[in-house]
């Protein structure tokens, strides 16, 4: 599977390759800026990307509170030291100078400011009015703004616990708008996958109900055209079109995969498929509008102005110790940013059970380059947070947390005893009690797993032990953040996501494939996400915790992430209704 499989179906790639992205300012969102880009593809075909740096060496503020540059560039100049880490994580991609420019990138492309807080009057005063700036991003000392212009007052400061989580969320905002002004974002079907080269797996919601409707009719193998005009709007049909060699394609529907998937064969003799080509429907760039999100109540944007701007949490006194759950593409975020936090003292262990780095895994999966394939995961992972802070105590632990280790995770169980002589499992045991040993130790769980399995297990963990869960989820452009605090009154993630997640408990991992075709995932949302996630964490623990926003929703299609408080958990109901948990939450049934 290729490098940007998995975000087939959400943009059009090569509008993305082709992008020419001018990047202005020295803010703490340009490093995770250029991360998204990179990692997203941008200008790796006949585009590029342009920075507008000044000349100078990196210094030792711009080597704080981010992951991308090294220790080792201090000294180096800054715009150099950025092209050599960007091309570390995609070799393919365009990154120059604006006055090295190529003869590809000629002419003005999508401008975007992301100014540090002394270079900021000097970049408003010289690109404030400059309609190619199509966006804005400023980190505050508690918030993040995005938004079409400048802020009409610079509300910067001093960096603060949270400047590398609200930096990140700023850099993955900010390339998600780019997406949209490109007009690479799809809006229509879309082809996941080919199984051979005649065949094609087309998704779109209700798109196998219409070609059922068109079976049930009469027609065998319905065209697809057909299928499409069933839609109540023309445009579905107008905006999708297979072509070979140039030409209109009449493919046939041979296979409803279910609801919302179908297969389409297209008759063509087998050498003209070389000429095979997919124009999907994409949506109109559009309006870039004003975004303040903070992970705790306060921040207020009226107009151009941040009013209510909090104190940012503080250090506690206590070294944090957390456990993280997942290392894919929400935890390698989550778990970086944490790192570049500068948090003293953090214990970070980090549970992944999936065996090797991929190459599908390259376009959202910050912690990993191409050296990186065919690698332990959790071991890489553990390395690479390593460079970024070495002041972190860490440990990678290959476990599955699922419902059958829930007893031995915190309840003292005895599942692989019988399995002592066996060398292989005895391993395994005891990696699964320095988890259980982590877990009881721990401050706080981080929960980025891929399936709905391990969410629910966390969850029961946390209410067990008493302590914060923050759970994040991605899907396409939609992603949640969920702060479980039982310490709060705060609500279990089964009063979040109703008892289904309970009953059934199975794995639903967006790693599978179902099929050839990949379920679909995306830099900019998982680093949205993942940032979001290590913000709420990092201002739980910084506290006070009745601060903290519980819930956070992400929608990077209409733009918006916002953030409430909510309300607390029913008493009545929860843990009650939690599956493995008794009334009290903490003796298992």
């Amino acid at each position: 599977m290729d490098r940007y499989a998995r975000q087939r179906g959400l943009v059009a790639q090569d509008l993305v390759a082709d992008a020419v992205v001018e990047v202005h300012g020295t803010g703490p969102a340009l490093p995770y800026l250029l991360q998204c880009l990179a990692l997203v593809g941008a200008g790796t075909r006949h585009g590029g990307i342009r920075l507008h740096v000044p000349d100078r060496v990196v210094e030792e503020a711009d080597l704080a509170h981010q992951f991308l540059l090294d220790r080792a560039d201090a000294g180096r100049p800054l715009a150099e030291a950025l092209i050599d880490r960007v091309e570390l994580l995609n070799p393919t991609v365009d990154l120059r100078t604006a006055d090295h420019g190529s003869a590809r990138t000629r002419g003005r492309g999508l401008g975007v400011a992301v100014p540090g807080a002394a270079e900021r009057p000097a970049l408003v005063a010289a690109l404030g009015a400059d309609p190619a700036i199509v966006a804005w991003g400023e980190v505050l000392p508690t918030a993040v703004y995005v938004g079409p212009a400048p802020l009409r007052a610079g509300t910067g400061g001093h960096p603060t616990l949270l400047t590398a989580a609200l930096a990140a969320t700023c850099g993955g905002l900010l390339a998600q708008v780019l997406l949209g002004q490109l007009g690479a974002i799809i809006d229509g079907p879309t082809v996941l996958s080919r199984w051979f080269e005649e065949r094609l797996w087309i998704a779109y919601p209700d798109i196998g109900r219409h070609a059922m409707a068109a079976e049930a009719e009469g027609a065998l193998a319905p065209a697809l055209r057909g299928v499409l005009e069933r839609f109540d709007s023309p445009r579905v049909a107008e905006r999708f079109q297979i072509l070979l060699d140039g030409r209109t394609a009449d493919p046939r529907v041979t296979t409803v995969v279910d609801h919302d998937a179908v297969v389409v064969t297209v008759p063509a003799p087998q050498a003209s498929m070389t000429g095979a080509a997919v124009r999907p429907g994409l949506a109109d760039p559009p309006p870039v509008r004003p975004l303040l999100w903070s992970p705790v109540d306060g921040p207020t944007l009226d107009g151009g102005t941040v009013t209510g701007m909090a104190a940012a949490p503080v250090p506690p006194r206590t070294p944090p110790r957390v456990v993280l759950c997942g290392a894919g593409a929400l935890g390698s975020w989550a778990a970086a940013v944490l790192a570049a936090s500068g948090l003293p003292g953090l214990d970070l262990s980090i549970v992944d059970m999936d065996d090797t780095v991929e190459s599908h895994n390259l376009n959202r999966q910050v912690l990993f380059d191409d050296a990186d394939v065919g690698l332990p995961k959790a071991a890489q992972a553990m390395a690479r947070l390593g460079k970024i802070n070495p002041r972190l105590a860490l440990r990678a632990l290959p476990v599955m947390v699922s419902p059958e280790t829930i007893e031995d995770l915190v309840g003292g169980g005895t599942q692989y005893e019988l399995l002592a002589d066996d060398p292989r499992w005895r391993a395994y045991r005891e990696q699964v009690d320095q988890l259980a040993g982590a877990l009881k130790d721990a401050t706080a769980i981080l929960s980025c797993p891929d399936n709905h399995q391990t969410r629910w297990s966390l969850n029961v963990i946390a209410e067990r032990l008493g302590i914060p869960l923050v759970n994040g989820a991605v899907d396409g452009f939609v992603g949640r953040v969920h702060v479980c605090d039982p310490g709060d009154r705060g609500r279990c993630l089964v009063c979040w996501l109703g008892e289904s997640i309970a009953d059934e408990p199975e794995r639903r991992s967006c790693t599978d494939v179902v099929g050839t075709a990949p379920v679909p995932s995306i830099v900019t949302s998982a680093a949205v996400i993942g940032a979001a996630q290590a913000a709420t964490l990092l201002a739980q623990l910084g506290g006070p915790a009745s601060r903290v926003r519980r819930f956070h929703a992400f929608d990077g299609l209409a733009g918006t992430l916002d953030g409430y408080r909510a309300a607390d958990r029913d008493p009545d109901e929860c843990p009650a209704h939690l599956v493995g948990a008794g009334p009290d939450g903490r003796e298992a049934r």
